[in-house]
């Protein structure tokens, strides 16, 4: 069982028609036709994890006696995700999404979140739950969203605690925290705010990052560099460039999070780690080329159409 520590969130895509400009100001107006609803942050990362008939638990905080934390735990149950999730009584994070139909167009996107800090009851439910689980898995997520529930004090255990690989999709705000990890994977633009330096993408200008994140932070390193694949940086000199696989690009969100729950899925199977990597990036790929919210199968992942 592969775990995933991190701020959970429910995604609402709203989708309609636009044939008209609002007359009462100079914006679109959308005709409704369907809404659809999806984790997101480390829920998403959880459901591509399910989505390759993996076993995951995740833990993390929602409320369930409002509306939003509610859809999410009848993601969860309809998706076989084992949760745990913790509440201070704050409302469940929403981000609402409104596309056109047609051009598969984002016109607005509405978020509905709290934004204080987490209560040390909620924290000290996190840490007990983690250690009630900890013992069940050899690969752990932290999906780092920097909403505040990945505290100092959480990683602290989790770095005491846990015996097995611990998998970071960082935020530059947090990353020193993740010091001596078994891997971080921050895209090109947050290594770059990480080294308070500007990252051209070519191998040369990557790989001199990449040594630096290795150096500093005693990790494995992996960058993602959107068309150009991910570069991999090991902690004992190894440097590998992984091409990215040209496919028609509909929407790039949630792309990292399939990376990295693939990543955690083919460790977990017992790849070795630039094989995982090269699994995940042809999942990124697939998915991509879906609109919204998205998961791959394995179907996907290792029919012949995909090879």
């Amino acid at each position: 069982m592969i775990l995933v520590l991190g701020e959970v969130m429910l995604d609402k895509y709203t989708y309609g028609k636009v044939e008209r400009i609002n007359p009462e100001a100079p914006v679109p107006i959308i005709n409704v036709v369907t809404k659809k609803y999806a984790m997101g942050g480390a829920g998403n990362v959880a459901n591509n994890i399910a989505s390759l008939n993996h076993p995951v638990c995740l833990i993390s905080s929602a409320n369930l006696n409002d509306e939003f934390g509610k859809k999410i735990a009848e993601i969860c149950k309809n998706n076989r995700i084992k949760c745990n999730f913790m509440s201070d009584g704050r409302s469940t994070i929403l981000k609402h999404r409104f596309v056109a139909l047609g051009y598969n167009q984002q016109l607005l996107r509405a978020d509905y979140e709290e934004k204080h800090a987490y209560s040390e009851e909620l924290i000290a439910e996190i840490i007990k739950n983690f250690k009630n689980l900890k013992d069940k898995s050899d690969v752990l997520i932290i999906s780092d969203y920097n909403k505040g529930l990945v505290s100092q004090k959480i990683i602290n255990e989790i770095k005491k605690e846990f015996n097995g690989k611990i998998l970071v999709d960082p935020k530059p705000e947090n990353i020193d925290l993740y010091k001596g990890v078994y891997l971080i994977k921050p895209n090109l633009s947050e290594a770059s705010k990480i080294l308070g330096m500007p990252i051209i993408n070519e191998d040369s200008n990557v790989e001199t990052a990449g040594l630096k994140l290795v150096e500093k932070y005693e990790s494995n390193v992996i960058i993602t560099r959107s068309e150009k694949g991910v570069s991999v940086f090991t902690k004992d000199g190894n440097i590998e460039h992984i091409c990215g696989k040209v496919r028609d690009v509909h929407d790039v969100s949630g792309a990292g999070d399939t990376f990295i729950a693939t990543l955690a899925y083919a460790i977990d199977k017992g790849y070795e780690l630039i094989d995982a990597v090269k699994l995940a990036n042809r999942a990124s790929s697939i998915v991509v080329s879906k609109s919204g919210t998205a998961t791959v199968t394995l179907e996907e992942l290792f029919g012949d159409t995909h090879e």
